[in-house]
């Protein structure tokens, strides 16, 4: 298995798979319809969503988990 140190990455990339596939599929579905779900260009599309949101993730979670903290209430 991997390390501890690899966890933020493979925790990100887990969320973002799933995620990138679902919006892919849906807005194929709203677009196309429902026989071109899964097709080579969905997949594809998929493919470039997963590169894009993999790194925002990556930049964007900190900030949130900050903002979090600023909008919470502390004890």
């Amino acid at each position: 298995m991997f390390d501890k140190r690899y966890r933020r990455y493979i925790n990100s990339f887990l969320l973002v798979l799933p995620m990138t596939g679902i919006v892919t599929a849906v807005n194929t579905f709203v677009a196309k319809g429902a026989h071109a779900v899964l097709t080579f260009p969905t997949l594809h599309r998929w493919g470039i969503s997963l590169v894009v949101a993999f790194p925002c993730v990556l930049f964007m979670a900190p900030l949130a988990a900050k903002l979090t903290d600023r909008v919470i209430k502390s004890d």
